[in-house]
């Protein structure tokens, strides 16, 4: 009987201990759970799914520089200077129309700039983001260009307007293709 009082005062207070032990557990793991739910939940939105952050102002106004530049760069060359020119150029390119273009300077450009001596000289009048998406833009640029040359001293101007597309490239964006309107 002595043993069986023992036994009864001991289970009470272990009994005691063990439901204090998981009320705590309980308390501490669900608050957690909801903390680490929150993170992940928050993580994936800002990181994943929440393309505005990459199509909103700041990605506008990069693709809008992005375009100018690049398309000064392309449509801008002297004889003295083209090699370097056509390499800055190509710093604003990717994929398939970077192969283009390099293949077309280095047969076309390249041989006319050095032989006849021409001088191009580009700028961005007026530029617009016509449509904006995560990772891709298009922008259309107005351009005036002045080309010179041995046989033609005397400058002319060309105006035209062009449709670029652009790629995000490692948070860079990239002229993809270069299209005429």
């Amino acid at each position: 009987m002595n043993n069986d009082f023992e036994n009864d005062s001991a289970d009470p207070v272990s009994t005691t201990a063990g439901k204090l032990r998981r009320l705590v557990s309980a308390r501490m793991v669900l608050p957690l759970l909801a903390i680490v739910s929150v993170s992940v939940a928050s993580g994936l939105y800002f990181g994943l799914y929440r393309t505005d952050a990459r199509t909103g102002d700041d990605a506008a106004l990069a693709a809008l520089d992005a375009a100018t530049a690049g398309s000064e760069a392309l449509l801008s060359y002297s004889p003295d200077t083209i090699d370097a020119d056509l390499e800055t150029a190509k710093s604003y390119l990717t994929g398939d129309f970077l192969t283009y273009f390099t293949e077309f300077t280095d047969r076309v450009v390249a041989p006319a700039a050095r032989e006849k001596s021409v001088t191009a000289t580009a700028s961005v009048v007026r530029a617009a983001v016509s449509d904006l998406q995560a990772g891709a833009a298009t922008v259309l640029v107005f351009t005036n260009q002045v080309t010179t040359s041995a046989d033609r001293p005397d400058p002319t101007a060309m105006s035209s307007s062009v449709l670029v597309s652009l790629t995000e490239v490692d948070g860079r964006w990239l002229i993809s293709a270069f299209d005429p309107v």
